[in-house]
């Protein structure tokens, strides 16, 4: 048994506000070794429950926070950017029993939960075929291109609660409750690795009753912008429609052209 790990920062139990996110902020040494910590909980259970590999993807901001020895012997870790699959990337090697989305966070369109957003801060909206799109949905839904269904997410209350609303059957682990954007009642992360740990054995336990997460293609991406200026020049490209000033629409064939679109938008900035 295979098992896929996609791990984000903001949903690590501690984690409060930007600084734990980024090197130069205020405790992010110590932020990292908590998400390494969860992430390793929830390997050392997958391997206890019978995986024989685990992939995991480094999701968050450069991709290179996981401290590599820090994690089990059999794991894999995808680092760095940009890659195609984004925060998904390494799926293409399956197959895989099941994804586990570890330290995730709220969308943008939301309006609780612990540093809100959708991959960056220059997207203000994201729509697949219509449907308002957080990362758990955008992750989601390449899992389930792939044939993987999402079997544990694990963040603040407030994702937990989205991550149940939109993945049928999936387990959640509350790690820490918002009080808004940035402050939040939260576990020792020594608790969040026990939690996790547990939730991981459930969780895989449980794979035959879930079904991968899929978008129907073709997949019509919507996405609202920050700026004026990157939406005119995307524009410009002849497979991109100019929705509104700051707004875009995009026909990607499936979720991995949908996926290397978003990817592009995200990393090219119109004054490079």
């Amino acid at each position: 048994m295979r098992i896929y790990i996609s791990s984000d920062i903001e949903g690590v139990a501690g984690v409060v506000t930007g600084a734990h996110t980024s090197p130069e902020g205020f405790e992010y040494e110590r932020a990292r070794e908590w998400m390494t910590a969860e992430v390793a909980a929830a390997c050392e259970a997958a391997l206890a429950a019978g995986a024989s590999e685990i992939i995991v993807s480094d999701s968050h901001g450069s991709g290179e926070n996981l401290l590599l020895e820090r994690l089990p012997d059999p794991v894999q870790v995808v680092r760095s950017w940009p890659r195609p699959l984004s925060m998904m990337q390494g799926l293409e090697t399956g197959p895989f029993a099941a994804a586990l989305l570890l330290g995730y966070h709220s969308g943008a369109h939301h309006n609780d939960g612990i540093m809100a957003h959708t991959i960056t801060g220059q997207i203000m909206a994201l729509k697949l075929n219509g449907m308002a799109a957080s990362e758990t949905v955008l992750s989601a839904a390449i899992a389930g291109h792939f044939g993987v269904p999402v079997a544990l997410a694990t963040g603040d209350d407030a994702y937990c609660a989205h991550a149940r609303q939109v993945l049928a059957g999936v387990e959640t682990a509350e790690v820490k409750w918002a009080h808004g954007s940035l402050a939040a009642r939260t576990m020792k992360p020594s608790a969040a690795c026990a939690l996790i740990a547990e939730k991981t054995k459930v969780a895989l336990a449980g794979l035959s009753a879930l079904q991968p997460f899929v978008i129907d293609p073709p997949i019509t991406v919507d996405v609202t912008l920050q700026g004026r200026l990157q939406a005119e020049l995307l524009d410009y490209l002849p497979n991109v429609e100019r929705t509104g000033a700051t707004s875009v629409r995009h026909v990607a064939q499936d979720m991995v052209a949908a996926s290397k679109f978003l990817k592009f938008i995200t990393t090219y900035k119109p004054n490079d």
